[in-house]
């Protein structure tokens, strides 16, 4: 079986960390450094001397070119320490090298090997959560996708996101958030296999990439993840704060043949589960919903509520017994509470309260708001499922006329 992406990462850091110890063991001392390198060139030559340069000097070079390059170092440290009689550290000859002999840097800067390490290291993990961040793990995610094409693996894309987390932080501040996803960040980090991958994707949204991995496997792994997410309560001053998390899931090559449209159908399973206000855990299936779900395309006008300004232009695409598809070209953010005065009928606009579960942008002013019902009494949601019923009976009734 071929080594998976994320082996072959945890394997290039473990030689990462093996090279900058060595590195760091003897700075002012090439000869020293040298034979605390060697049993890892003797193991992985070009991986170790990739390695070694990058750190070095922050360059890449190819195989060919990596090795030739290091052998030449090996015999310019040599020489300077002849010279000069004294130990010179690989940091300055490498640096006298590529500026005078092979000329590749102009301007070279000498930077601690922890700081970088830190520098690289922030690049790649959110700092906040500990987990990849967007941009590693997109990077990490593209790479994964092609290797399961490439040999016909399974992979299953798990997407996470915080429910209520807006009302977290707006009732008891951003440092009681930032704590929420500090703790959702370690759930994730402790109860996820070693060759899963995790990201916070932005705000409070997580994913979570399983490779080789079944959807019915999948399902247990990511289930766990989601239970210990619903379990978590954080104190605040006097208070237990409960928090809890939505998510969907879609695999590869099953709902999607691609990374973008396994992302996109993980999305959809998302924006379901949000839909339903449970707090659920949803797999993506074409054409299931909780709901019936028919076109509706009509204005819907919402009146500004508090503290929300003139709602500029909006219309449905389509509505279920639980919720509404509507484009829009006001922007609202998650969980934003709206007053919906929807035309089901000749008569007057029914008006039921929604909260805004998903958002789309798909031009400077074009947005796709997906809106769950808040119903307060049953007349309104009567109202819909009879109207939703109505049209689907006249719809069997046309086709049964054709």
């Amino acid at each position: 079986m071929p080594m998976s992406l994320f082996d072959q990462t945890s394997t290039s850091s473990e030689l990462q960390q093996e090279v900058l110890s060595s590195l760091s063991s003897a700075p002012g001392d090439s000869m020293e450094q040298f034979q605390r390198l060697q049993p890892l060139l003797n193991k992985k030559k070009n991986e170790a001397c990739k390695i070694i340069l990058y750190n070095l000097i922050q360059l890449n070079f190819t195989p060919e070119n990596t090795r030739a390059h290091w052998d030449a170092i090996v015999q310019h440290a040599k020489h300077l320490q002849t010279t000069l009689q004294r130990n010179v550290g690989l940091a300055t000859v490498a640096c006298d090298y590529f500026s005078t002999i092979n000329p590749c840097l102009d301007n070279p800067k000498l930077i601690e090997f922890d700081r970088l390490e830190e520098t690289l290291r922030s690049a790649h993990h959110d700092f906040l959560t500990g987990l990849l961040s967007r941009g590693a793990f997109q990077n990490l995610f593209e790479q994964e996708i092609s290797r399961a094409s490439r040999h016909g693996h399974n992979a299953t894309l798990v997407f996470l996101d915080l429910d209520n987390f807006k009302a977290i932080n707006d009732t008891h501040g951003h440092l009681l958030g930032d704590e929420v996803l500090k703790q959702v960040g370690k759930i994730i980090l402790e109860a996820k296999r070693k060759e899963d991958m995790a990201c916070r994707f932005g705000g409070d949204e997580f994913l979570i990439l399983l490779p080789e991995t079944s959807k019915s496997m999948a399902q247990r792994v990511s289930k766990k993840i989601h239970k210990q997410i619903n379990k978590l309560t954080i104190g605040h001053e006097e208070l237990q704060i409960q928090v809890a998390c939505s998510g969907g899931l879609a695999s590869f090559p099953l709902d999607s043949d691609t990374g973008k449209g396994m992302m996109d159908c993980a999305d959809q399973a998302l924006y379901q589960a949000k839909s339903t206000r449970k707090h659920q855990l949803i797999s993506y299936a074409k054409e299931k919903r909780t709901s019936t779900r028919i076109d509706f395309k009509k204005s819907v006008r919402i009146p500004p509520l508090k503290k929300q300004e003139n709602t500029g232009k909006s219309k449905a695409k389509n509505i279920s017994e639980g919720g509404l598809l509507i484009s829009s070209d006001t922007p609202y953010s998650i969980g934003t509470h709206l007053e919906l005065q929807i035309p089901l009928q000749d008569a007057s606009p029914l008006t039921v309260t929604g909260a805004v579960v998903r958002m789309e942008q798909f031009g400077p002013l074009r947005f796709d708001l997906g809106v769950s019902f808040l119903f307060s009494d049953v007349t309104a949601s009567k109202a819909i499922a009879d109207y939703i019923q109505q049209k689907r009976v006249g719809k069997q009734t046309a086709r049964q006329m054709l």
